[in-house]
């Protein structure tokens, strides 16, 4: 078989129930959640990846061809593909070349679109598909397993919308499944990405979820409460109740970060700026403009709230010292696939 010329778009999603972990006993490979999550696929930060037939394997992310252990992941996730199409020769080398259009490995979830948008491309490069139905098209949560196993939040980013991801307790992976809830235009909310800094974060989410397992005391805690937070904002979603979908969100993400706390070395993705905003958020809030924080592993600040609001908040929160940048990002769509 040869390789088809593809190209893929994957967009970022922020987690409003985080994901946290890895699930203790599993094959590594399959890279299972020890807790689920419920996401926001968002519009503008996304991933474009193209794969081609090549002399030779090569990488390059945002016009720089890159070697050593960023290409071995990129091309160890090809060799899954490639395996998952059943053809039993050796993979062909491939040129992959992908764009970013927000920061890499800066606690975005740049992973997340990147894995996607890699995963569906090379569906289309090794034959698996010819394109990508709607939402309920059963070749996405196909795909999704697959993007799951180069990056956990991955799979969620095969959808627009709002999508919960289920850890499972199978072996196999097999009910570890990523759902579409509501679509894009469920509810005129948007998400406010502060930036308080630039460039890279110093430790992997990879490398400290690993670090939190072993070592933090509220590492139980944290996994044990995570389904009931879980059904919680599924239902304020389903109900689009903000203030309900708010506070299990926030609770999520303060308890996520006390995890990280109490890591040893304590896991400390925040500066200051970041404390900075969340106090302004909260203060904004008791003046009856209305916003939620939620953090990943990073220092930026994600803030929903209504349609309406979004550009006052977004002023208040663009005036404070060390705030980079805020951008004011709608709901985004599916992913994408076009064979070239």
């Amino acid at each position: 078989m040869t390789v088809r010329s593809a190209r893929a778009i994957a967009h970022s999603n922020i987690a409003l129930v985080k994901y946290w972990g890895k699930r203790e006993g599993a094959d590594p490979a399959l890279n299972l959640p020890a807790v689920g999550s419920l996401s926001l696929t968002l519009d503008q930060l996304r991933s474009e990846t193209e794969i081609h037939a090549n002399a030779h394997d090569r990488f390059e992310l945002d016009g720089v061809a890159l070697d050593g252990k960023p290409a071995a992941k990129v091309f160890e996730h090809l060799d899954l593909m490639w395996r998952t199409s059943g053809t039993l020769s050796a993979r062909p080398p491939c040129f992959v070349r992908s764009v970013n259009h927000l920061p890499t490995a800066a606690g975005l979830a740049s992973s997340a679109s990147g894995f996607a948008a890699l995963t569906v491309a090379a569906a289309g490069a090794f034959g698996l598909a010819s394109s990508l139905g709607d939402a309920g098209d059963p070749t996405r949560t196909r795909l999704a397993a697959l993007a799951r196993q180069g990056s956990g939040s991955a799979a969620r980013s095969l959808w627009g919308g709002y999508v919960r991801l289920d850890a499972g307790s199978d072996p196999s992976g097999s009910d570890c499944i990523a759902r579409p809830l509501h679509g894009r235009d469920h509810w005129g909310l948007k998400l406010l990405v502060v930036h308080t800094a630039r460039g890279a974060k110093s430790v992997s989410s990879t490398g400290g979820m690993e670090s939190s397992r072993l070592t933090s005391p509220y590492y139980p805690a944290w996994v044990a409460s995570s389904l009931a937070d879980l059904d919680a904002a599924e239902r304020a979603l389903a109900g689009r109740e903000l203030a309900a979908l708010g506070e299990v969100m926030e609770h999520s993400c303060f308890k996520m970060h006390a995890c990280m706390f109490a890591t040893r070395p304590p896991l400390i993705y925040w500066n200051g700026t970041t404390l900075e905003v969340v106090r302004a958020v909260f203060q904004a809030r008791e003046r009856g403009l209305v916003g939620y924080v939620t953090s990943d592993a990073g220092p930026h600040v994600k803030v929903l709230c209504e349609a309406a609001v979004a550009d006052a908040l977004a002023a208040e929160l663009a005036a404070l010292p060390g705030v980079h940048e805020v951008q004011a990002v709608a709901p985004g769509p599916d992913a994408h696939l076009e064979l070239l």
